[in-house]
């Protein structure tokens, strides 16, 4: 058995999936698995994937027969994987040579961290990293002038549990570390992903209740701004891309009943319990607050979420 499992869930990833299974497999630690979950794409997907299973024997690819929507597809990849420790990996990211040689020891060194990831960088299409500012600590996208912070690799690194839950609720803003190494085990006493946008940071205050993060402060990780990425879909068709189902729901009610229901099952205190339950309502109060001021808080100027221009043939991606 590897050490480590990687999750690849893809639909038309044919552009930016090669880039990433390089980067992959350019690792210096070797001991891993690639698990590549096909959403019955219908460009060149499942031929590289193919083409890179023949290449690597550590790779292995599957399709499913129809399109689960996005949702469904991340928790399937997870599903399939065996190894102690797991990572899911976006089609369009990349990674530094040694992101998981230096994941992989934080967690061999730190019995009590549940999670370990890196610091993150911002790259586009062309896998070049966005001018960073040092001055503000931001990124900036050359094309609008706009502004992009990553969040910062300090996140659930606290002894605190109610700690590390409001860190996640309040500067989780990307849900960047859900692409960590985590241990399997701990996964497998959350929910997994939600059926909703955002549901990243519902899973990732759920893993924050069982343990630490750690993350090394290097930028490791790559995470990629490009004109057909998830976060640039209107709400409808957001909606669309994360579940096929066509069941209507809200959205805001779903996720706060992920977060309210977080706390449960999880080896904390009733004290502290209720203190998430108070967190949760301060968090809820915050986003109608940020809703009513501003609309959509994914436009919000502190760079949450990318607001880059889709055109029209772009669009007919949806849903995956």
């Amino acid at each position: 058995m590897p050490k480590v499992s990687i999750g690849i869930p893809v639909f038309n990833g044919q552009d930016f999936l090669p880039a990433l299974l390089d980067s992959l497999l350019a690792q210096t630690f070797r001991d891993f698995e690639i698990l590549i979950c096909d959403n019955a794409s219908s460009d060149r997907t499942p031929q590289i994937c193919c083409e890179y299973e023949r290449r690597d024997a550590r790779i292995h690819c599957f399709r499913n027969s129809r399109n689960l929507g996005a949702v469904a597809n991340f928790n399937r990849v997870f599903e399939l994987s065996t190894a102690p420790l797991f990572k899911w990996a976006a089609h369009d990211d990349l990674y530094h040579e040694a992101y998981l040689d230096a994941c992989v020891s934080l967690l061999e060194a730190n019995p009590d961290i549940v999670l370990a990831h890196t610091g993150t960088a911002f790259i586009d299409e062309r896998s070049e990293i966005l001018p960073f500012e040092q001055e503000t600590g931001s990124f900036i996208d050359p094309k609008t002038g706009r502004r992009y912070w990553a969040d910062v690799p300090g996140i659930g690194d606290t002894p605190v549990a109610i700690n590390r839950f409001w860190q996640v609720l309040a500067r989780a803003r990307w849900g960047t570390h859900m692409f960590g190494v985590v241990r399997r085990e701990m996964l497998q006493q959350t929910s997994l992903l939600p059926n909703f946008a955002g549901s990243d940071r519902a899973m990732l205050a759920e893993l924050a209740l069982l343990g630490r993060f750690r993350c090394a402060s290097e930028p490791l990780f790559l995470k990629r701004f490009h004109s057909t990425v998830s976060w640039a879909l209107d709400h409808k068709e957001l909606k669309n891309f994360l579940s096929t189902d066509g069941k209507r729901y809200s959205r805001r009610l779903r996720q706060i009943r992920a977060f309210f229901g977080a706390p449960g099952g999880k080896p904390i205190g009733v004290v502290s319990k209720l203190v998430c339950f108070v967190l949760v309502a301060a968090h809820s109060a915050k986003v109608v607050v940020q809703l009513v001021g501003q609309g959509d808080p994914r436009r919000a100027a502190r760079g949450y979420g990318w607001p880059g221009a889709r055109d029209p043939a772009s669009r007919q991606r949806t849903p995956g």
